[in-house]
């Protein structure tokens, strides 16, 4: 039994022994592994309490309970769990806090937004905590109230770089476009000037493959805080400023001066069209920058007008192998990209597709790989692309081009048959609570019975206790015929014998009530209903988006 094994775990991650807290999260681990794994809510709420505890002296990074166990709660979105987690905050690991923030934000519960914005901002104004930036990036309100409370952090050199991603989530948003701008504006001059330094040492001497090859993240660093502040120039503009996008027009790295470009567009500010091409056709920046001209509807300055898609396939696959590090932190540098080939087919999603074969070059030895796949449908931009873009290392020159199609296609169509026989979600109802509390009031009753009525009470009570349990495992094991099922691009629900199912691309509508959820086709039909205990609903809801979200026509889910 689950929770059994869980309430063991609990205990020895409280063993004085590192080996015996090191095994007992490799075993919490198994479970997190585990697809629809289902833990009774008491239990969960028990983690959370040992999680808020005292544990023996860490000896390593990887000794640190408190997060492990709320990152294995985090599993599972129920009431109980939310406000367990209010409960205990304090008491927790600094990391298990900064993974309950995470955890709350996905609730969108008021309650649990004003909780969080006061922790935040009394955990900023107290230490050094690691804020969950990317998870605070969908609720700017929030972030603007935080900020409003602690933007003096900002002079520190442990929040500063953390404040910046803030601000750009409250100006992109455009809640507040220029939030601050008395305040801001001469921090953010001074910090890119100093940055801006660190940044000329590379210049001089900058190439891609220095960047992917040698410099890795001591540049990377650098890169990105540069970035950071040349996109939060567009809404803390001055005439100095001016003079620091036209001076980043000019330096080597494709990618900050493709930002610089852009800021440029968007303010009038006069650029050359020879800098505009070559952040077009650079290998590292031409995706960035055909994606932000769509984005801000400036097509009609887009410098390419021939073969677009295959420029975007071969930056697409440079960066798709270049960011990819083998285990020893070790690049496969992608030279001489070249496309050979392609092939047009229908993706899993039943989208015409078009993939590129690429002949590319690692350390003098040439390889094959595909890119894509590329809509061709007519409605879609150049660049749409359901990226399934790869490369097993197969030696280029080692079969024809003929037979590398085929393989790719072999490779496809084991694909599709695992996505469509994949379980992407499963859930049977669990025995109900008055089960156990039957049970529980039996088990006492037979007892006082059995030794105040009978001779042998001992025989009794056994017999009794027997005919309980079988009835428990009976209720188990016709609840285990009782499914709900997202199995390929199908929704299925059994009750014994029975089936019904339909395509995902065939609902029109989900929606709930307090008994049952409503499957509706297209011609808004009842499909079918099944009863609402059958599923964890945010758990199934959750699914059903994920699953349905490349469709055209997505149907309504009620949340």
């Amino acid at each position: 039994m689950v929770e059994l094994k869980l309430r063991k775990i609990l205990r020895k991650l409280k063993s004085k022994h590192p080996q015996t807290r090191y095994d007992a999260l490799g075993e919490l681990f198994q479970f997190k592994q585990q697809d629809d794994l289902q833990v009774q809510v008491e239990v969960l709420v028990d983690c959370v309490k040992v999680a808020a505890s005292k544990f023996p002296e860490r000896v390593d990074h990887w000794d640190n309970p408190s997060y492990y166990l709320i990152d294995f709660v985090c599993d599972f979105p129920m009431p109980q769990i939310m406000e367990a987690l209010m409960k205990h905050f304090d008491d927790l690991d600094i990391y298990a806090k900064e993974r309950t923030i995470e955890f709350l934000l996905t609730t969108e519960d008021d309650k649990a937004f004003y909780f969080l914005q006061d922790k935040i901002i009394h955990l900023i104004q107290t230490e050094e905590f690691p804020l969950p930036i990317r998870a605070l990036g969908s609720y700017p309100v929030l972030v603007k109230n935080i900020l409003n409370a602690t933007l003096d952090k900002i002079h520190t050199d442990y929040y500063k770089f953390m404040f910046y991603p803030l601000l750009s989530i409250i100006n992109d948003s455009g809640l507040d476009q220029g939030y601050k701008k008395e305040f801001i504006l001469p921090l953010l001059l001074e910090d890119y000037q100093a940055v801006k330094q660190e940044y000329l040492q590379f210049d001089p001497d900058y190439s891609t493959r220095f960047v992917y090859v040698s410099w890795k993240d001591s540049y990377f660093l650098i890169r990105n805080k540069m970035c950071l502040l040349i996109r939060l120039m567009n809404y803390y503009f001055s005439a100095e400023i001016a003079k620091e996008l036209k001076d980043a027009l000019s330096f080597r790295d494709p990618i900050i001066k493709t930002d610089a470009l852009l800021v440029c567009i968007s303010k009038s500010l006069p650029y050359d069209d020879q800098i505009l091409l070559e952040c077009a056709t650079h290998i590292e920046s031409a995706e960035m920058l055909y994606w932000n001209f769509l984005e801000h509807n400036w097509e009609h300055l887009y410098p390419v007008h021939e073969e677009v898609q295959l420029l975007l396939a071969r930056t697409r696959f440079f960066h798709t192998i270049a960011d990819s590090p083998n285990e020893d932190g070790t690049v496969n540098y992608p030279e001489d990209i070249e496309i050979v080939d392609h092939l047009d087919t229908e993706n899993i999603h039943g989208r015409l597709v078009r993939y590129y074969l690429i002949r590319f070059k690692v350390q003098n030895t040439e390889y094959a790989g595909w890119a894509g796949g590329y809509s061709l449908e007519a409605e879609d931009a150049q660049g749409t692309i359901w990226d399934e873009t790869y490369s097993d290392y197969v030696e280029f020159d080692s079969v024809s081009i003929e037979e590398h199609k085929q393989k790719f296609l072999e490779r496809r169509g084991q694909y599709f048959d695992a996505h469509e026989n994949h379980v992407f979600y499963e859930s049977s109802p669990k025995l109900g609570s008055g089960v156990w509390l039957t049970l529980g009031l039996l088990l006492p009753i037979t007892i006082k019975t059995a030794y105040t009525v009978f001779e042998s009470p001992l025989k009794f009570i056994f017999t009794i206790v027997a005919l309980a349990i079988g009835w428990s495992l009976n209720e188990a094991r016709r609840n285990k015929k009782k499914k709900v099922l997202i199995i390929g691009d199908q929704l299925v629900v059994q009750h014994g014998s029975k089936q019904q199912s339909i395509e995902l691309q065939e609902i029109e509508k989900i929606e709930y009530d307090r008994k049952n959820v409503f499957v509706y086709n297209k011609k808004l039909e009842l499909a079918f209903k099944f009863p609402l205990k059958w599923v964890h609903y945010f758990l199934f809801q959750q699914q059903m988006n994920e699953n349905v979200a490349h469709f055209k026509n997505r149907p309504f889910i009620q949340a």
